[in-house]
Parts: C-alpha cells; structure tokens; sequence
C-alpha cells in the first residue's frame, strides 16, 4: 500500500474508508470465519441471538422514524458521524447477512451514501448499530411522553444488544487469537 493510500485513509478517521481496506476487513473476516468455523458455536449463536433482540424492536424504531424523520429539516444521516465498527461487521457476516459495498461515508464532510430520497436504503438490520440505536431528540421526546413499557422495553433490548456485542467480539477475537 502506497504512503499516500495510508495517510488518505487514516485522515478520513473513520475505519476501512477505502474500497481496498474495506474489502480487505470483509475477506480477513470471512477467512477466519472459515478457518474457525468447528470453534465458533458460541459467538454464531450470540449473533443469532443479537438478530432475534434486534428484530424485537424495529417495529417501535420504526413508528418513531415515520413520526419523525420526514417531517426533520436536519436529517441525522446528512451530518452523523456512522461507519460499520467491527462488532457490526460480525454481527453481518455471522448472520450471513448483505455486507455494504462500502462504509456509510468515506470522510466527516460527507453524508451517509446510503440516504435516499424516503431513508435510508439499506435493511434495518444490515445497518451500523448506532444508526440503530440512536434516538434524535424529537424520537426521544416522543417515546419519554408515550407508552412507559414500550420505553423501558427499547432501553432493555438496547442494553442487552449492546452487551450481546461486546461479547461476540470478545469470544470471536478469543477463538481466532
């Protein structure tokens, strides 16, 4: 890899930016995955599990985005700083799930490349877990003043996601280390 492809690459701050390194993180994940596959029961099942929670709470995600987002005149997705992280990036190819052809953006300048005209085109569950788990205040207000369980039911699926997470990139990284 050239100096200058390193350089144009840490600058943008945000990981695997370049079309080479992202392809690059996919292959070396998949490659483990493979070469792992007898040894990786637990954290495919956590993924699993992650999937089943997530899929839990995207019907009330979603009624707060369609009360939200097309009314907003600052979008999140034109200014938010989002990449795959590489829990999201396990979580993907565990659940054989679409991988992205590229980060959400390529540098802090850009908006998200992935917003389209009604939202964002990707599948709810292929996207990065803070597009997931971020509420913009109106989607917070509107959630404090509605239903109690329904707020208490996102923060719990939240925490245990979130935990879920940090253990399939422990036990992975353990596995392949």
């Amino acid at each position: 890899m050239s100096e200058s492809r390193i350089d144009e690459r840490s600058e943008s701050g945000i990981p695997w930016a370049t079309p080479m390194s992202w392809q690059a993180v996919n292959q070396t994940v998949d490659y483990h995955l493979q070469r792992y596959r007898a040894d990786l029961n637990q954290p495919e099942i956590l993924a699993r599990e992650i999937k089943s929670c997530l899929n839990t709470v995207f019907p009330i995600l979603d009624a707060l985005c369609a009360h939200s987002c097309p009314w907003c005149p600052e979008p999140c997705c034109l200014s938010a700083s989002v990449w795959f992280d590489f829990k999201d990036l396990l979580f993907l190819h565990f659940n054989t799930l679409s991988i992205s052809p590229a980060q959400p953006k390529a540098d802090f300048k850009t908006p998200c490349r992935y917003l389209g005209p009604r939202g964002c085109r990707l599948p709810r569950i292929a996207r990065p877990w803070i597009c997931t788990w971020y509420l913009c205040p109106t989607q917070t207000a509107k959630l404090k003043n509605g239903e109690a369980h329904k707020r208490e039911f996102i923060a719990h699926a939240i925490a245990q996601i979130k935990s879920g997470r940090n253990l399939l990139e422990c036990e992975f990284i353990r596995i392949i280390s």
